[in-house]
């Protein structure tokens, strides 16, 4: 497998996280007694995985020749 395609698979690998936690917070938030404690842990991780988006996405365009 190619650099690019793997840079790719893990942007929607880590795309696919964000949304899973999202959809956790939104959840959680519904409870009648919301954990915020986990819902700021995971509201940590999906900005340190967008991050890493971010990091990887710039990568795959230097791949390109772009800048």
């Amino acid at each position: 497998m190619g650099r690019n395609k793997k840079l790719r698979i893990r942007i929607e690998s880590l795309q696919q996280r964000i949304t899973d936690h999202q959809i956790k917070i939104a959840l959680e938030r519904q409870r009648e007694t919301p954990n915020v404690s986990l819902i700021r842990h995971w509201a940590v991780e999906i900005k340190a995985w967008e991050q890493t988006i971010e990091q990887v996405t710039r990568r795959l365009k230097k791949g390109k020749r772009h800048d």
